[in-house]
């Protein structure tokens, strides 16, 4: 029995049912253990659960510096909409990921620890907003500066997280349609500060 296997199989349980439905009990069995034998890598399921909800972040984490670097050199604007369409490009062939993460910020936000891991990941994310947000200041002026960069990166990570819940809620199609109508506004929004309007 390894640590990762059984945090591939504690993963596989949280996302299907959450923390509070899932047991040690059954996570043992998933991995072919009594339940004791748990204890020798993780102190309790609390624990276990802070492992594994610090694993996927990191993965979503990975996931962004990777979009980060692979668009540096874009545009400002180009590199904002690769960054707000990074939720649906993680999470599209990702399904259980997804649904681990959607019960996280639904029903197990409040464990302690966790909060702290997620605005820690999410730091990648919104430097590399703020960035291209001052870039986009630099590129033609946008109204209002710099010390508007703190509402932009607040606005668009609310954004990112209406499209996340959007991901599960909604036909494909009409995601698509949503996910186009909040860039085409924002895109409009930054063009015509952009373009000095």
């Amino acid at each position: 029995m390894s640590k990762e296997r059984i945090l591939q199989e504690a993963r596989v349980l949280f996302s299907k049912k959450g923390y509070s439905q899932t047991s040690l009990r059954e996570i043992a069995e998933r991995v072919g253990v009594k339940t004791p034998s748990l204890y020798a890598h993780f102190a309790s399921k609390e624990a276990l659960y802070h492992a594994v909800y610090t694993e996927v972040n990191r993965e979503l984490t990975g996931f962004f510096r990777e979009l980060v670097l692979g668009s540096a050199t874009l545009a400002p604007i180009e590199r904002i909409r690769v960054l707000l369409q990074g939720v649906e490009e993680f999470y599209r062939d990702r399904p259980q990921l997804a649904e681990f993460s959607l019960r996280a910020a639904v029903e197990e936000s409040h464990s302690s620890g966790l909060r702290q891991v997620h605005l820690d990941d999410e730091a990648v994310v919104t430097t590399a907003l703020r960035e291209a947000y001052v870039d986009a200041i630099g590129a033609g002026g946008v109204a209002g500066g710099v010390e508007q960069a703190d509402a932009f990166v607040a606005t668009a990570i609310a954004l990112m997280d209406g499209l996340f819940l959007e991901l599960h809620h909604y036909s494909p199609e009409l995601y698509q349609q949503r996910s186009q109508l909040v860039w085409a506004y924002l895109h409009n929004h930054l063009s015509h500060n952009l373009n000095g309007a």
